[in-house]
């Protein structure tokens, strides 16, 4: 009875993990590629008080997105945890939150203020159910590691 209530355990920590990484791999997508856009980046460097250029403002872009590829990619990886429930998966999605969540809290304030100021405030919406998301399964996996004294259950 013991083996198949760990077992079942590890199944339901597994689909959380996939399906929640699902979810916040779809909403960052959204706010890289939709409200992150040209003007958003344009409004960051007119409230940082930096001259506007069509380089500068391309290559801000770039980067963001680019390192949002990463991320989307990386959450995406938490899919196999449906199937396969490796300690390697769990610690990697557990970095993934973590880092994705430091990653933005850098420029976030910059982030929000321009997404406000050229959208409205449902721009920062996907953004924030990410960040917060995020805590939340990292805070998640960090106690289920502690208290099962493993991952997944194992």
């Amino acid at each position: 009875m013991m083996d198949k209530n760990a077992s079942l355990k590890e199944i339901k920590t597994g689909k959380y993990i996939a399906y929640s990484s699902l979810a916040l791999a779809l909403l960052y997508a959204l706010h890289i590629f939709v409200m992150l856009d040209q003007s958003v980046v344009q409004q960051m460097f007119i409230d940082a008080g930096h001259r506007v250029t069509d380089n500068a403002v391309g290559t801000i872009l770039n980067s963001f997105r680019f390192t949002g590829i990463m991320y989307v990619l990386a959450y995406l990886a938490g899919i196999v945890a449906i199937w396969n429930r490796h300690p390697y998966l769990w610690w990697f999605m557990f970095a993934v939150y973590i880092s994705n969540l430091l990653y933005n809290l850098v420029n976030l304030t910059a982030i929000y203020k321009a997404l406000v100021d050229v959208k409205e405030w449902g721009a920062t919406v996907p953004l924030s159910i990410v960040l917060v998301l995020s805590a939340v399964l990292a805070i998640y996996m960090l106690v289920v590691s502690i208290k099962r004294k493993s991952t997944f259950n194992r």
